[in-house]
This record gives C-alpha cells, structure tokens and sequence, in this order.
C-alpha cells in the first residue's frame, strides 16, 4: 500500500523513533505529574524556598533596623 509514493511500513519505520520518543515523553510527563499530586521533591523544594523567603524577611528587617 503507498501513500503520496511512499509505503506505509516505510512509513512507519522513518517515523518509530520519533513517535517512540514523544511516547516516552508524555510518560515521564504524566509520571511526573501524577494528576496535581505534588511529588517529594516538589514538596521539599517548597519547603526550602518557604524556609528562605523567611530567612530574607528576618534579613531584612534586621537591615531596616539598622538605618
């Protein structure tokens, strides 16, 4: 069977490994997702710019203090 000139196995044979790749992609997208679940290291990093957001509210009062 040809398409525009072109086998259809052919095709697919070209086209495998981009349409591998953009599988493997929307994998890792959805794994990574988990349906607005936040993941450990989401989590963790939450944490950590919450812990330094206050680290720099302390600095900073500490500075206006100062003036």
């Amino acid at each position: 069977m040809t398409f525009w000139g072109y086998h259809v196995v052919d095709i697919l044979i070209n086209w495998f490994p981009m349409l591998l790749l953009v599988g493997v992609w929307i994998f890792f997208l959805r794994r990574m997702g988990a349906a607005g679940v936040l993941s450990n290291y989401q989590k963790n990093y939450l944490e950590l710019a919450r812990r330094q957001a206050e680290s720099l509210e302390r600095i900073a009062a500490l500075l206006e203090k100062r003036s």
